[in-house]
């Protein structure tokens, strides 16, 4: 097969996409013409599932019938969700399953992640964080600095869509 840049070649390979059929177990937001959006978005929330509200519909309807039982009592147990993610999660990032665990959620890691690993020293203190970041990623990494009796203000650096005020601020220098 020969690359082309053209959208013949483009329309030629996604017809022999053998993944060309999960676009339909997906809801696309339409744009102002009505039309699918292309969507390249890449942070918590990918495009929704169509099984997605049943899904949860059914935890609810457990939680609404058994209360604190619906922890254990049901065919997808509350209280032990990370074994049943730990198998394919693992094939996911290619690690032993003994290696990976779903916890929490991504600012609460970040926090127990700098608790454990973020150990600032005279030369080796400052963080750079994308930006824009989620308002509690901010806070937690800010949190972490400051319990380490550092400012945020000067020891945090963003980089990405900036606004020209906050670029100006967070200049990255050499030491």
């Amino acid at each position: 097969m020969h690359f082309s840049a053209g959208e013949n070649f483009a329309l030629q390979l996604d017809t022999e996409d053998p993944l060309r059929n999960f676009r339909e177990k997906f809801y696309l937001p339409l744009g102002k013409d009505g039309k699918p959006l292309i969507y390249f978005a890449g942070n918590s929330l990918g495009l929704m599932p169509k099984s997605a509200r049943g899904i949860i519909e059914e935890e609810l309807d457990n939680w609404a019938k058994l209360g604190v039982d619906a922890h254990h009592a049901t065919g997808t147990p509350w209280y032990t969700y990370q074994e049943a993610l730990r198998e394919p999660t693992a094939r996911l990032i290619g690690a032993k399953p003994l290696e990976v665990i779903c916890m929490n959620s991504l600012t609460v890691n970040l926090h127990l992640m700098m608790a454990t690993f973020y150990r600032p020293t005279k030369s080796r203190f400052k963080i750079l964080m994308e930006e824009p970041a989620f308002p509690s990623d901010t806070y937690a990494i800010k949190t972490q600095i400051a319990h380490h009796g550092l400012d945020p203000e000067t020891h945090l650096f963003s980089h990405g869509r900036a606004t020209a005020s906050s670029r100006s601020k967070r200049k990255i220098s050499s030491t």
